[in-house]
């Protein structure tokens, strides 16, 4: 029975760094093996979240590389450099703690950022490329507020459905998964078919901060006798310790409050994310990897980009990559074999 391969990535903001490192990892793995294919050629389907879907997107583009740039000689940027690209929305969308006062104060109000400098650094990196043109078959989650439902950005076969997927600019699914609530404003954008008809789009964490399960069910229309073998990353978990005995006099502020690192989305999102990973697991013929690590408290914040904090994310990929080498390792030898089984048949 031929094996799926799927990447799914967590949203977590700046975070990003974790499983960026983790899969840089996994690449020099296979490329010491003699194996050098980019991972657009490697997973059947990869799915992300905010900026889980950033990294999903970048993979994929159908840009090559040229002269000094972030992309792969084969298509998307190369995964050694999605850590450059994190160390620039690091500088220019979430600049360390400057004047953290003053933006916690503002988040009470209206998003915390404004959203230019993120949307700017998009379009350069992604110019006019759109979903379906991605090199290999995506889901992108994110939320219309208009409708009050989910939106999945996808590219997949036409035998799959994939006539009747809407087409996005790859900017504009960048740009709206990772609107998230109270840190941006939503992302007003529009299918490519239809530029009149503008959606009101906000981060997909909302319902779905972890893909693995929505690209399953993706997976399984795409090849429905398939065995699936499911690559899940983690951007860090953080356990917040709340009073519990102050929670019941919570006001509707307290639970969207930045200094108590606004509840109610790290309730839904924790909550999700688990359940995710629980119910995969009980799954018949699903291969299930998952990596996330814990994060010292008050540590790792979404939004820090200071050198600092990006130092921080990069070591604790780092401890996460030791504590499970021999795993990924494992996932290396499995995708050597199993694709060098593919070649064979072709």
């Amino acid at each position: 029975m031929r094996k799926f391969f799927i990447l799914s990535i967590d949203g977590g903001g700046i975070r990003g760094i974790i499983p960026s490192v983790l899969l840089s990892k996994l690449k020099s793995i296979l490329e010491k093996q003699g194996f050098n294919k980019p991972f657009h050629e490697i997973f059947d389907l990869m799915a992300g979240t905010s900026t889980g879907g950033l990294i999903a997107l970048a993979l994929s583009a159908p840009l090559y590389e040229t002269d000094g740039s972030l992309y792969d000689a084969k298509g998307g940027i190369s995964v050694h450099k999605l850590l450059d690209l994190y160390n620039t929305l690091g500088d220019k969308v979430f600049p360390g703690s400057k004047n953290k006062i003053r933006k916690a104060l503002r988040q009470l109000f209206i998003s915390r950022y404004s959203s230019m400098p993120f949307y700017f650094i998009l379009k350069d990196l992604f110019k006019d490329c759109t979903v379906k043109n991605a090199l290999t078959n995506l889901l992108i989650t994110s939320f219309d507020m208009k409708t009050m439902e989910p939106v999945f950005m996808k590219r997949r076969p036409l035998a799959s459905g994939g006539d009747t997927d809407p087409d996005y600019f790859m900017v504009d699914s960048a740009f709206a998964t990772a609107a998230v609530p109270t840190y941006f404003p939503p992302a007003y954008v529009s299918r490519k078919d239809s530029p009149e008809d503008i959606l009101c789009l906000i981060d997909g964490g909302v319902f779905c901060i972890n893909p693995a399960m929505s690209a399953l069910t993706e997976a399984r229309k795409i090849c429905p006798n398939c065995e699936y073998l499911i690559l899940s990353l983690g951007t860090g978990t953080q356990r917040e310790e709340y009073n519990t005995e102050k929670i019941k006099n919570w006001s509707s502020l307290s639970w969207i409050s930045p200094w108590l690192g606004v509840p109610l989305i790290s309730a839904v999102g924790e909550g999700q994310r688990i359940s995710t990973n629980h119910m995969i697991k009980k799954l018949p013929q699903v291969t299930f990897f998952r990596f996330d690590i814990e994060l010292e408290d008050k540590k790792g914040r979404i939004d820090d980009g200071s050198k600092e904090n990006l130092q921080y994310l990069k070591g604790k990929a780092e401890e996460m990559i030791s504590m499970n080498l021999e795993q990924i390792e494992s996932i290396a030898q499995i995708i050597i074999r199993e694709k060098a089984k593919k070649s064979k048949t072709i």
